[in-house]
């Protein structure tokens, strides 16, 4: 099984236009030419976010708004990203209150005798944190709001050309 993401150059190749006119497919609102920059326009939170949600929406928002990449194209995307962080602050705030484990006991019968066992459990937020967490930064990186990303938009990320380029 292969491991890493997606490379370069892997997935569905693009159909060239003309191809698609003679087929009669094309399809205007998805002829975007590459990098042509989404419109410009203020993101408008959707309704089913909560207050807080909310709240991280518009720091978010106001963070594509400075770099000059906001767009209404991307406020579900950034919506999602808002949800997350708010599920992380609830986890931690249960997590801090009833503490990271929890303990259960369970008791039998064997031959006319009572066992009590008793275990120590991971609570399931903290299952639920981490997860949240992982998503979080996932949509970290894709809307390109990390450091890396940073550098990567400041620098001007530009691949070299390479040698086997022509293979």
């Amino acid at each position: 099984m292969s491991k890493g993401g997606a490379r370069p150059g892997s997935g569905r190749k693009r159909k060239d236009p003309a191809l698609k006119a003679l087929a009669g497919t094309t399809r205007a609102d998805r002829e975007n030419a590459i990098g042509t920059p989404a419109p410009e326009a203020p993101m408008i939170a959707p309704l089913h976010l909560s207050d807080l949600a909310q709240l991280h929406f518009r720091s978010i928002a106001g963070m594509l708004e400075a770099e000059g990449r906001s767009s209404p194209h991307y406020a579900e995307h950034v919506a999602l990203l808002a949800l997350r962080l708010e599920q992380i602050q609830r986890y931690q705030a249960v997590l801090e209150v009833e503490g990271d484990v929890y303990h259960t006991e369970s008791a039998k019968k064997v031959d006319g005798e009572s066992i009590i066992t008793r275990l120590i459990r991971a609570r399931p937020e903290a299952a639920m944190l981490s997860d949240a967490m992982r998503q979080a930064q996932s949509l970290i990186a894709e809307l390109m709001l990390n450091p890396a990303a940073a550098l990567r938009i400041a620098s001007g990320h530009k691949p070299q050309a390479g040698a086997f380029d022509d293979f």
